[in-house]
């Protein structure tokens, strides 16, 4: 059995609850990411953000604010006003399967790996399709060669 431990990453970037949404937009940006777990000052996982989420927070494009009042906005406003904290989460112990389950039945995009609250790793959709691909891979390999003489 593949364990969440065997695939997850293992040091997620982190924010806190006193992280401005112009901070995180940033940080996702810099890093390619669209899940930001939310630590308290203990390293607790408190909560969880998403590139949906903070993609709703941000002013509408087709509002008619300058790039100024945009970023006011995004300086003004702290993760733990936006941020999910009815979280799903996984054990690094629990089954890639099972997981990949969880995260198709609830339509999420991620799992923070949790041991208690303290924040081991996350998972995401996108590291279940890296799993498909290698899966497809070896399958490939396994095929016997069509050869014609």
């Amino acid at each position: 059995m593949i364990k969440i431990a065997d695939i997850m990453t293992t040091t997620p970037h982190t924010c806190t609850e006193h992280t401005t949404l112009e901070e995180a937009i940033s940080l996702c940006k810099e890093f390619k990411i669209r899940h930001l777990p939310i630590l308290d000052k203990q390293q607790q996982l408190v909560g969880l953000v998403s590139e949906r989420t903070l993609l709703a927070a941000q002013e509408s494009s087709l509002t008619k604010t300058t790039p100024e009042q945009r970023r006011a906005h995004e300086q003004q406003i702290m993760l733990k006003h936006i941020m999910i904290t009815k979280l799903h989460t996984v054990s690094a112990e629990a089954s890639v399967e099972q997981a990949a389950k969880h995260i198709e039945r609830h339509r999420i995009g991620c799992l923070p790996v949790v041991e208690g609250k303290r924040l081991l790793g996350i998972i995401t959709d996108t590291d279940f399709v890296g799993v498909a691909i290698s899966l497809l891979e070896m399958l490939a390999e396994q095929e016997p060669q069509n050869t014609e003489d």
